[in-house]
């Protein structure tokens, strides 16, 4: 017992900076945001270790870790993801409402569409069939299939 009273009461301003470094560094290893709020926590502790004794560290440490976390993920984390859309996985939801080319005759309701340098694979919105050349406008996506109506 005597012992984890020893280390308790080593805690100073040095170990709170250096658990908030490692969690930082734990935070860009995962990039979930979840560990950035403990960073926070010891941190702020830190400012606090020269002030108090080791039993409001660790509470102060205790409840700014989950205001923090209450806090940051539903104010915070919101403002980071917030225009982050780049549409670079998701570049078929663009194609909406573009013109596209049938590239070669629809069987049964199924082709392909072309839309500059990229063919897509395409249906019809009502099964219909379209001829190689003509003219159609996507309508909707369905997973990476495009649906297509006439133009």
């Amino acid at each position: 017992m005597d012992i984890i009273l020893t280390a308790l009461d080593s805690l100073n301003i040095w170990w709170w900076l250096g658990l908030a470094a490692i969690l930082l560094v734990a935070e860009v290893v995962t990039g979930t945001t979840y560990i950035l709020w403990p960073a926070a926590a010891a941190f702020v502790t830190a400012l606090l270790a020269s002030f108090v004794g080791w039993p409001v560290e660790l509470l102060s440490f205790a409840v700014f870790g989950v205001i923090f976390l209450i806090l940051g993920d539903r104010f915070v984390k919101p403002l980071l993801k917030s225009g982050t859309e780049s549409g670079l996985n998701t570049r078929a939801t663009y194609l909406v409402g573009e013109r596209v080319t049938v590239v070669g005759g629809f069987t049964e309701g199924r082709g392909r569409v072309r839309h500059g340098d990229t063919e897509w694979s395409a249906k019809t919105a009502d099964g219909s069939d379209l001829a190689e050349g003509a003219s159609v406008v996507v309508a909707s996506l369905d997973g990476t299939r495009l649906i297509v109506k006439p133009a």
